[in-house]
C-alpha cells in the first residue's frame, strides 16, 4: 500500500491539508511569542514559563478533552476549540498592533492556545481512524508525522523573518488564518460519525471509565509502558543538540541546518520506507530496529568530527525517531475500542508527553554535571533497554485485535424494567464443567474477568460449588443499570472470543445460566413492621 493512499480519501486529506496549515502557523506563532517575551523581560523565568504554559493545558486537560471527544460529536468539537483558538490568536494580532500586549496577556494567551489544542488533540487523534479505516491507519499516521516535521521545519522559519521584517502582529495573524484552514476541513467532506451509546455517560463517570478500561487492558499498558520508555529515552539527542552546538562554536544557522537534517530523516521514512518495514514485519520486529537504530545514533552524534557527518548521523536518528513514534500511535489506536477511543488517546499524549518533558530534565540536568557525549551514551543504554522490551513485553498481538462491536450480549427479559440509575446490579453466570478441566477452565476464566472489569464491572469472582465440584458461579457487579447495558454496546468480536473460549468447557445440555438481581436498598426501608409474637427470629439467644 502506498504511503500516499491515506490522501485519495477527500475527507482525510482535507484534515490534512488543514493540519499542516495549522501546525506550520503553531511554529510560526510560537517562534514570534518566544521572541516576543524576551523583548518584554529578561527574567529566564518568565521565558521559560512560556513553554510550561503552553503545554500544561495537555496534562491538567487531555483526560476530560477525551472523555468529552467520546460523549459528543467529535467534529463539533474539533470546530469549536479551533474557532476559541482562532479568537484568542485574533486577539493577539490586534493587542501586538496596538502596542498593547503585556506579559500577562501574552501568557494568557499562550495558555489559551494549549486549551484548545488540549480539546483538539484527543478528538483529532480518535477521527483519523474513523475516516481512513485500519487499513490505511499507519500510513494515515505517518503522514501525520510528515506533515509534523514540515511544520517543525518551515515554521520557524517563516516566523522568524516575518518576526525581523514586520514584527509579532503579522505572525499571529497568519497564525490566526491557520485555524481557519482546520475549520474550513471539519466544515466540508461526508463524515460518517460513529454511533453514541443510547445511556449517555456523565462526564466524571466517562474519566473513571477510561482509567478503568487503562488499569485492565493489558494490551494497551503493554504500549503506554513501552512507548514512554522509548520516549524518555529517544528525546536526548534532540534535546543535547543545541548544547553540542553551542560547545563547537557553531553558529545558529548550523543548528538549523542539522534540525532539518533530522526532518529530513524523519520524512524521508515515513514516506519511502516505512510503509514497506510495517507491511512486512510486526511492531515489535520494526521497534527493535528502531529502538537499535536510534540507540547508536545516540551514541555517536556528539562524536563524530565535522557538520556534515553529524547531519548525516541526524539524518538516521529522524529516521529511527519516526519510525518508532508511529509505531506505538498505530498500536496505540489497534489497542483502543471505539467507544473509549478519545480517552484512551488522551492518556497515550499524556503518557508520551510526560515520558517527553521528564526525559528533556533528566538529559539536561545530567549534562550539567557531565559531558553531552557521556550522557547521551547512558541514553543509548536506555533505548537498549526499550529493544530488549520486545521480548519481555510484546505489543505485535494488539495489531490482530478485532475491537468491532460484536453485538452478541442479547437483550434482557425482566419481569420489570429498572431505570437507569438503578444500582447496583449483580450479575450471575453458572457454569457445569468437567473436574478434570478446572484448570484450565480458571486461566480461561482471568482474560474474561478482564474484560468484565475494563468494560464496566467493579468486582467479579468465581465460586466454586463446595458440594458439587461441577458446579462454578461467575458473579460480577456493576454500578447501575445504565451502565450494564452500556456493557452490552462495548462488548466487541475479542470479548466474544475470550467468552466462547470459557463457554466451550461448560457440559450442560443448556447453555450457561445467567441471573441479573438489582440490589435493594434496606436502609431506605423506614419503619419495618414487627415480627410476630412468638417467631423463631423475634428472640435473642444469649445463651
Amino acid at each position: 500500500m502506498s504511503s500516499w493512499s491515506p490522501l485519495r480519501n477527500s475527507v482525510y486529506r482535507g484534515m490534512w491539508l488543514g493540519s499542516v496549515a495549522s501546525n506550520i502557523g503553531t511554529t510560526m506563532n510560537d517562534t514570534a511569542a518566544v521572541w516576543t517575551m524576551t523583548t518584554m523581560t529578561s527574567s529566564p523565568f518568565l521565558v521559560s514559563l512560556m513553554q510550561t504554559m503552553s503545554s500544561l493545558p495537555l496534562f491538567l486537560l487531555a483526560l476530560p478533552a477525551g472523555a468529552l471527544a467520546d460523549l459528543v460529536d467529535r467534529r463539533r468539537l474539533i470546530l469549536l476549540a479551533q474557532t476559541g483558538a482562532l479568537l484568542t490568536a485574533v486577539g493577539m494580532a490586534a493587542l501586538a498592533w496596538t502596542g498593547t500586549l503585556t506579559q500577562t496577556l501574552l501568557l494568557l494567551a499562550t495558555f489559551q492556545l494549549g486549551v484548545a489544542a488540549a480539546f483538539t488533540m484527543p478528538a483529532w487523534q480518535a477521527l483519523i481512524p474513523e475516516v481512513v479505516g485500519r487499513d490505511q491507519l499507519s500510513s494515515a499516521i505517518a503522514l501525520n508525522g510528515v506533515g509534523f516535521n514540515i511544520a517543525r521545519s518551515l515554521g520557524p522559519i517563516v516566523g522568524g523573518l516575518l518576526l525581523a521584517a514586520l514584527g509579532p502582529a503579522p505572525v499571529f495573524a497568519l497564525n490566526a488564518l491557520s485555524f481557519v484552514a482546520v475549520i474550513l476541513a471539519m466544515s466540508t467532506g461526508k463524515y460518517i460519525a460513529t454511533p453514541r451509546s443510547a445511556q449517555r455517560e456523565q462526564m466524571l463517570g466517562a474519566m473513571a471509565a477510561a482509567i478503568r478500561y487503562a488499569r485492565h487492558a493489558q494490551a494497551m499498558q503493554a504500549v503506554l509502558c513501552r512507548g514512554g520508555i522509548h520516549m524518555f529515552a529517544a528525546v536526548a539527542t534532540v534535546v543535547l543538540l543545541p548544547v553540542i552546538v553551542h560547545s563547537r562554536e557553531w553558529t545558529a544557522s548550523d543548528f538549523g541546518v542539522l534540525m532539518g537534517c533530522y526532518g529530513a530523516g524523519a520524512i524521508v521514512m515515513a514516506l519511502f520506507f516505512l510503509p514497506r518495514l510495517r507491511a512486512r514485519y510486526t511492531f515489535d520486529h520494526v521497534l527493535l530496529g528502531s529502538s537499535i537504530a536510534a540507540a547508536i545514533t545516540t551514541s555517536i552524534v556528539a562524536l563524530v568530527p565535522g557538520k556534515i557527518a553529524m547531519g548525516m548521523v541526524l539524518v538516521f536518528a529522524g529516521a529511527a525517531w519516526i519510525t518508532g513514534m508511529n509505531t506505538f500511535s498505530v498500536a496505540s489506536q489497534s489497542a483502543f475500542p471505539n467507544w473509549v477511543r478519545a480517552r484512551s488517546s488522551a492518556i497515550y499524549l499524556v503518557v508520551m508527553q510526560g515520558a517527553f518533558a521528564l526525559g528533556a530534565i533528566t538529559w539536561g540536568q545530567l549534562t550539567s554535571h557531565l559531558h553531552a557525549p557521556v550522557t547521551l551514551g547512558i541514553a543509548a543504554g536506555c533505548l537498549l533497554i526499550s529493544a530488549l522490551l520486545t521480548r519481555l513485553v510484546p505489543i505485535s498481538h494488539v495489531e490482530k485485535l478485532n475491537l468491532a462491536p460484536s453485538g452478541h450480549w442479547l437483550p434482557h427479559t425482566t419481569f420489570t424494567e429498572p431505570a437507569p440509575t438503578d444500582g447496583p446490579v449483580l450479575i450471575t453466570i453458572e457454569y457445569h464443567i468437567d473436574p478434570k478441566e478446572a484448570p484450565a477452565f480458571k486461566a480461561a476464566m482471568v482474560h474474561l474477568r478482564e474484560t468484565r472489569l475494563r468494560d464496566g464491572a467493579f468486582r467479579c469472582s468465581l465460586f466454586a460449588d463446595l458440594e458439587d465440584p461441577t458446579h462454578y458461579r461467575e458473579t460480577f457487579l456493576v454500578g447501575s443499570w445504565a451502565e450494564h447495558m452500556r456493557q452490552h454496546e462495548r462488548a466487541t468480536v475479542e470479548d466474544q472470543r475470550i467468552e466462547e473460549a470459557v463457554q466451550k468447557f461448560h457440559r450442560a445440555p443448556e447453555p450457561p445460566r445467567v441471573k441479573h438481581l438489582l440490589m435493594v436498598n434496606l436502609r431506605e426501608q423506614s419503619h419495618p413492621s414487627p415480627l410476630p409474637e412468638g417467631s423463631a427470629d423475634s428472640q435473642t439467644n444469649l445463651t
